[in-house]
């Protein structure tokens, strides 16, 4: 028993498992795939720096959720709540249209010392086709 359900969780892992990937980086932020082994979702990890200001394009629209940190994502105020009371609305979940992505969005981290970090969920993104091809050469 204990050896079967030993090599389902291998093959499982051997399969579904998906180590973060950095797609760029450097002292400001880092953005790394996260969720990329399915044709139809995928998520990417952003990880902004205490005190700076980037802008991140991408090639299409998507959803995303505020995980740590505080700051500014072009002209709205983002923050990660500690406590959610029923029926209070919070600043940590946006929708990101294509034609924005592609322009680019400035993000601020107002903190000194904690980073703001975000997954961004997409549908489908070109962007991962380019990094498949690339991961299998």
């Amino acid at each position: 028993m204990k050896d079967g359900l030993h090599r389902r969780l291998h093959d499982f892992k051997k399969k579904r498992f998906m180590e973060p990937v950095v797609i760029s980086s450097d002292t400001s932020y880092t953005e790394e795939w996260i969720c990329y082994k399915c044709d139809l979702v995928c998520a990417k990890r952003l990880t902004v720096n205490p005190g700076k200001i980037v802008t991140i394009k991408d090639e299409a629209a998507y959803g995303l959720i505020l995980i740590q940190g505080r700051g500014k994502m072009d002209i709205w105020d983002i923050e990660t709540p500690t406590l959610i009371r029923y029926g209070e609305l919070t600043n940590d979940e946006f929708f990101v249209t294509e034609k924005a992505a592609k322009e680019g969005i400035k993000i601020t981290n107002t903190s000194r010392t904690e980073p703001i970090v975000m997954l961004k969920h997409f549908a489908e993104n070109p962007e991962l086709k380019k990094f498949m091809k690339a991961e299998k050469k």
